[in-house]
């Protein structure tokens, strides 16, 4: 609901094409296509396959990683940290956006041109370690929504 009432909904878009795929430089930047695959996704998609939910116009991504992957290792210099993300949603029958995924990637250790070091944490209701780990996912894309929406909507 927040992604859809809050800071900046119009940079959901439609998913074209899976995984996604980087557009940094990969000559600077390395490898920084998605990392979720088919196994992450399809066992909350409703009987879906990837490929029937593309065609049917009801995959999403909330993709945040491109615009601050660049800017992340300068900012985890800070006393602020964060990841850069990616969020996968289902278009309902109802017309909700259900989430399927959210990867959490960092720049690599060995430099920019290394690509990312990604990890994707999917749904998980039962209040234990796996729920919290979902919980902190949710966080981190909701703060790279306000950030996004603070920095580069309001800038370009």
């Amino acid at each position: 609901r927040k992604m859809l009432a809050g800071d900046n909904p119009v940079i959901i878009r439609r998913l074209q094409e899976f995984p996604p795929k980087s557009k940094l430089d990969p000559q600077k930047y390395g490898n920084h296509d998605s990392t979720i695959t088919r196994e992450h996704i399809e066992k909350n998609m409703n009987g879906l396959s990837v490929e029937e939910a593309i065609e049917k116009n009801k995959l999403f991504i909330l993709e945040h990683h491109d615009a601050l992957m660049p800017h992340l290792r300068r900012i985890n210099t800070t006393a602020t940290k964060t990841y850069a993300t990616r969020t996968l949603l289902l278009l309902q029958d109802d017309g909700t956006l259900k989430p399927l995924a959210i990867e959490l990637s960092l720049p690599h250790e060995d430099g920019d041109s290394c690509g990312a070091v990604s990890k994707v944490i999917t749904p998980c209701h039962d209040g234990g370690i796996q729920g919290t780990i979902w919980q902190l996912a949710k966080a981190y894309a909701a703060v790279n929504e306000s950030g996004y929406h603070q920095l580069i909507s309001h800038w370009n």
